[in-house]
């Protein structure tokens, strides 16, 4: 294969090493705004066609002759559209497009449906609202109009397979082939009735506490990385480290964000549903989620934690930024959004916000952390096979090659103010292997616990001893225990 040159990248987008959020409390509005075509009904299924936004990026005609030189795979005859049900648009000057325009060209047949806007597009889209996302997935597939593409998420899985949303890719994609070796790992971690459903490009840390080091300096704590480096940074330094920032003044918290209970949990190395040998596994009495709920529940009781809801349910970056709040705990997205803005906005030193992963569990036989993958599925009822796996082997070309890495890295040290030092343990983080990945399913076993408007069971159980001491771990499990388990021996009895 001929190798993509670093000038290749220029326009990558931000896939291979910076991936945007997009479940479960976080992300959604980092993705491209989506606009309703003038006559259009967003709740019918067939009858009417509703459009995203194009995104518009200027092309470069450097990168599309570097392009027109990488061969993807000749085998592949792509002649349909991609049909692309989402809440946001694909770039498509984007250096995986530019790798699929230049190798199989624009694919002339598609619905006529979309509009002249598409005629020079490989994809076309079909947008909705984000909490009506699968709702509207399902009806599509029913009418026999289904969408070729979806985008994974781990907070809907594998009830979605189960569901019969999604093809498996088994014969349809050689995932077992030695290009797929960097992450045959993982996908083997969502294996679902023994079937491969995730063409997983990479992995990544699904969220990072982000401190500035003036002030952790200034309240005369430890830099966390220091202390990540000397192997020290786990649940007692972290709780060390907020009751001495509490006493450093007045209201001063920990931490802020919506992924730090699961995060926590996540670090003993045992999810609160895994999935293992193709079925799920229950494990919501297992002692080390019941340690890591001490520490959460600690979190709410000592005050460490910025208290949400007695502040409308909100988060608090403003409190971030004025020294109050230590760590900031969100996906990489955010500092490609509103992290990098703050470093000019407020004239702090470019080395000023740095990051470190999840604090480790000092028990645990590892340092496990919580990771995230954004693979695109493909949809039950599609047949536009050749168009779908020759976009995901532009988006595996675009992943592994050096050159394209090294661009991407530049581009993200230019337009989002990365800097070497962040890039590098970013490297580090996902690459080394020093952090043990781990997943978990306990909001894709039902309908219920898919719910993102606080009324999932899963989701009480370790979400609400953060917020109200009056909540316990034990009490909750209790009370949601039989509807948890009932959904998922559902699932379980579902495959063999």
């Amino acid at each position: 294969m001929k190798k993509l040159h670093k000038a290749l990248a220029g326009t990558l987008a931000l896939v291979s090493v910076i991936s945007a959020a997009s479940c479960n409390g976080g992300g959604e509005s980092s993705r491209p705004t989506s606009t309703t075509a003038a006559g259009t009904s967003d709740t019918a299924a067939t009858t009417t066609v509703t459009t995203t936004e194009v995104v518009t990026n200027d092309t470069d005609a450097a990168v599309q002759e570097l392009a027109s030189a990488t061969e993807v795979d000749a085998d592949l005859k792509p002649q349909k559209k991609i049909k692309w049900l989402s809440w946001w648009a694909i770039d498509e000057t984007s250096a995986e497009s530019e790798l699929f325009k230049a190798n199989y060209g624009i694919p002339e047949e598609g619905s006529k449906d979309y509009g002249e806007d598409f005629a020079d597009k490989i994809f076309v889209y079909t947008t909705v609202d984000y909490q009506s996302r699968y709702d509207k997935l399902g009806k599509m597939i029913a009418a026999g109009d289904s969408p070729d593409m979806f985008e994974f998420e781990i907070g809907y899985f594998p009830l979605s397979a189960y569901k019969g949303m999604f093809q498996s890719i088994d014969g349809i994609i050689d995932t077992y082939a030695d290009e797929w070796s960097g992450t045959r790992e993982a996908m083997d971690k969502f294996m679902w009735g023994g079937k491969n459903y995730t063409p997983i490009i990479s992995e990544g840390v699904a969220a990072l506490w982000y401190y500035r080091r003036s002030v952790v300096q200034e309240a005369g704590l430890p830099d966390p990385y220091e202390l990540y480096k000397a192997g020290e940074w786990d649940w007692d330094a972290m709780l060390d480290m907020a009751d001495k920032f509490q006493q450093s003044g007045e209201k001063k918290y920990l931490c802020d964000g919506w992924y730090i209970q699961r995060q926590l949990v996540l670090t003993t190395g045992v999810p609160v549903v895994g999935l293992e040998n193709g079925k799920l596994v229950n494990n919501m009495n297992n002692s080390n989620i019941e340690r890591a709920m001490d520490v959460v529940s600690k979190l709410c009781a000592e005050g460490y934690g910025y208290p949400k809801v007695e502040n409308n349910w909100s988060l608090n970056e403003k409190l971030w930024t004025a020294g109050d709040i230590l760590f900031f705990v969100d996906g990489k997205w955010w500092f490609q959004g509103n992290g990098h803005k703050y470093v000019k906005k407020f004239n702090w030193d470019t080395d000023d916000v740095f990051f470190v992963p999840a604090p480790r569990d000092p028990k645990a036989d590892a340092y496990y952390q919580e990771m995230k993958t954004d693979p695109f599925m493909l949809v039950a009822g599609s047949d536009n096979l050749d168009s779908y796996k020759a976009w995901i082997k532009c988006n595996l070309i675009a992943s592994k090659d050096p050159d394209i890495r090294a661009a991407a890295r530049e581009k993200l040290k230019r337009d989002e103010e990365w800097t070497d030092e962040m890039l590098d343990f970013i490297d580090e983080l996902e690459r080394s292997g020093n952090l043990k990945g781990v997943y978990d399913f306990k909001n894709g076993i039902s309908t219920a616990c898919a719910n993102s408007d606080g009324s999932s069971p899963t989701d009480k159980i370790i979400n609400e001893p953060y917020n109200s001491v009056d909540n316990t771990y034990a009490g909750l499990r209790a009370e949601n225990e039989g509807e948890i388990k009932a959904a998922i021996d559902e699932l379980n009895a579902s495959v063999s």
